[in-house]
């Protein structure tokens, strides 16, 4: 329910001002919440792009040297598990608030937090490393950018 609610606010993000701090109605703040949705789904998708490379070239490795790890198979059934429980929890938020128009708000500012968290779980467990060398991206801090109209 809650990825159908984003989609649909997204679609109508005219409604959104150009400048979120200056949103006003019930609309405007949802479609301000659905952008910043979009802006860390994009993110974590990259992140999560990235690491199914890395994971990919682990497994790669891991075949010349024995069984292969599937760490692939381990990110994506991760991910999958993921998106369930992210749509179970604030689906919850969305029936708590049910009985006013703060409802939207409250699921998507849930999506998009447990989204940054779940960038941050990428990054941390799949695309750093336990010596000094560099992460492959830099660390996710902060909200991320609202997608370019």
């Amino acid at each position: 329910m809650l990825t159908l609610i984003a989609a649909v606010l997204i679609a109508q993000s005219p409604v959104a001002p150009a400048d979120c701090a200056e949103a006003m109605t019930t609309p405007q703040i949802n479609a301000c919440a659905a952008r910043d949705l979009a802006a860390e789904t994009e993110r974590m998708e990259t992140y999560l792009a990235a690491a199914r490379r890395k994971a990919l070239a682990d497994d790669q490795g891991a075949s010349d040297n024995g069984p292969a790890s599937s760490q692939r198979a381990y990110l994506d059934n991760g991910q999958t598990a993921w998106v369930a429980y992210r749509d179970i929890v604030c689906n919850g938020v969305y029936n708590r608030w049910s009985g006013g128009t703060i409802r939207t708000l409250m699921a998507l500012s849930c999506s998009t937090r447990m989204t940054r968290e779940r960038t941050q779980v990428i990054w941390r467990d799949f695309l750093t490393y336990a010596d000094a060398t560099p992460p492959i991206l830099p660390e996710p801090v902060g909200p991320a950018s609202p997608p370019a109209k």
